[in-house]
C-alpha cells in the first residue's frame, strides 16, 4: 500500500496562486490588446470577435478577484509576501472598478488606470511568486 501524497507546502502553495495570478495577468493583457486594436467594430463579424474578447475580458477581470483572494490565503498561510498579496488584492480591485468606470462611461483615464493597475499588479505579484521561496532558502540553512 502506498503512503497519499503530501500536498504542497505553504511556499509552494503561494508560488502556484501567484503564478496563477500572473498567468492570468497576462491573458487579462493580450484580451485588453486584442479589444482595443479592434476599436469600433465594423461588419457583424468584427462585432462578433469584439464582443467574445470583452466577454472573455469581463470574465477574466472577475476571475483575478477570486485569484487576488486565493493569493492573499496562500501568503498569509505560508506567512511570506503578505504585504504583496494584501496591496496585490487592492490593485486588482481598484483595476477592476476602473474596468467598470471604462465600460461605463468610455473614459480613456479609467482606461489608462487599468494599464497601470495591470503594471503594478504584475510586479506584486512577481514579488509575491519570489517570496515564496524564502521559506525554502531559510529552511536549507537550519
Amino acid at each position: 500500500m502506498s503512503a497519499p501524497a503530501a500536498g504542497p507546502t505553504p511556499s509552494e502553495a503561494l508560488r502556484r496562486r501567484s503564478r496563477e495570478a500572473l498567468t492570468a495577468l497576462a491573458v487579462q493583457f493580450l484580451l485588453g490588446m486584442a479589444a482595443n486594436l479592434i476599436g469600433d467594430p465594423k461588419g457583424t463579424f468584427a462585432i462578433v470577435v469584439d464582443t467574445i474578447i470583452v466577454i472573455l475580458h469581463i470574465l477574466v477581470a472577475i476571475g483575478l478577484v477570486a485569484v487576488s483572494i486565493r493569493v492573499l490565503l496562500a501568503a498569509r498561510k505560508a506567512g511570506l509576501g503578505q504585504r504583496l498579496a494584501l496591496w496585490g488584492l487592492i490593485v486588482i480591485v481598484i483595476t477592476f472598478l476602473a474596468g467598470v468606470g471604462t465600460m461605463a462611461t468610455g473614459s480613456e483615464w479609467a482606461s489608462y488606470l487599468m494599464a497601470v493597475g495591470f503594471l503594478v499588479a504584475a510586479a506584486l505579484y512577481g514579488g509575491t511568486f519570489f517570496a515564496s521561496y524564502e521559506l525554502k532558502r531559510g529552511a536549507t540553512r537550519a
